[in-house]
């Protein structure tokens, strides 16, 4: 009779086989899904936009990007801020009556798309600026900014976190700022309250240096950099674009645990963006960082002012990312 340790070696062996079959599998299937990454900003300029309106390509994973939430006061019936902080204690202030929970629940059921919520901006209304303020400690910042924002996450059911702050008052120095937004998204992700994260910064000296700072403390806690390209001046060539893109790839991407490929591309389709717009040279610009193996997504600012062109060059953004994929509906 033979022993049992002989009758388990062709059982140990089977059981052996198939789990290097399934990690094969399942390693071929995690590369199948993975697709380019698209990301556009919507809700910020009241044109009634809906995630509706925008169209999504199959071949893509599109991040919407919600704008915005703000730490200043709003008025519940108008909907409207005016300048009074509230040291990290966050509000809807997108439009809230197009991109509802409801909404957002719909836009999610395609499977490559994901909702995130994009903190500050510009301003919160005429003449008055997003300032990042602390009115009393770190501590106290970030014990608000955690508890409003999860409270705000899970109530439309978003996935993810923006930093868009573009002003700065004189007491919040760029180690203020880091530590704030540091802890912040480290808490959030450490919680399960977000799965991704993202800057927003560009290039003006004060601004920089508030985000160089953060990414220099916390960069491992930032999946993506929306690096505002279109803040260039108008004239912006494709040689300057790629050169652009040189020094902001080197000052976001040998941060934090030294990972390459966070820095995407942008251009804006509001009166306002500069840089180098998709008429004169966006997507050829592109195609050299593609065959260099560095194009690593595009973003939009914003679907508020795409939707009166038909979201003509989001197709075209999306089209040029996914490629040989099938195409929209």
């Amino acid at each position: 009779m033979a022993s049992s340790s002989a009758l388990l070696r062709p059982l140990l062996l089977i059981v052996f086989t198939s789990l290097i079959l399934s990690g094969v599998t399942a390693a071929n299937s995690s590369s199948r899904d993975q697709r380019p990454l698209f990301r556009e900003y919507i809700g910020a300029e009241g044109t009634n936009v809906t995630f509706a309106d925008v169209p999504v390509h199959p071949g893509v994973d599109f991040h919407f990007i919600l704008s915005f939430a703000i730490d200043y006061a709003v008025h519940n019936a108008t909907g409207r801020a005016w300048a009074c902080p509230t040291d990290g204690r966050f509000a809807v202030f997108w439009d809230k009556a197009h991109l509802t929970p409801a909404a957002v629940a719909t836009a999610k059921q395609c499977r490559n798309v994901r909702v995130a919520l994009s903190l500050g901006g510009d301003t919160v209304g005429p003449g008055v600026n997003a300032t990042f303020r602390v009115l009393s400690s770190i501590d106290t910042w970030v014990g608000n900014a955690v508890a409003s924002l999860t409270a705000i996450v899970d109530r439309y059911g978003l996935d993810g976190v923006d930093v868009d702050y573009e002003h700065f008052g004189d007491r919040e120095t760029p180690e203020v700022f880091a530590e704030c937004i540091g802890r912040l998204v480290r808490r959030l992700k450490a919680d399960g309250v977000i799965s991704f994260a993202s800057i927003a910064p560009f290039a003006n000296p004060d601004v920089q240096a508030h985000y160089t700072e953060l990414w220099r403390r916390y960069g491992s806690e930032f999946d993506y950099v929306n690096f505002q390209f279109y803040a260039y001046a108008a004239n912006t060539t494709v040689e300057q674009f790629l050169g652009y893109y040189d020094e902001q790839s080197y000052r976001y991407g040998s941060g934090g645990d030294g990972e390459m490929g966070k820095v995407l591309v942008g251009f804006g389709t509001d009166p306002a963006s500069n840089g180098l717009k998709p008429t004169k040279g966006f997507f050829r610009a592109c195609r050299v960082l593609r065959r260099q193996g560095r194009l690593h997504g595009v973003f939009v600012w914003a679907a508020d002012n795409s939707v009166a062109d038909g979201f003509r060059y989001e197709r075209r953004a999306q089209r040029f990312l996914a490629g040989a994929a099938p195409g929209f509906a």
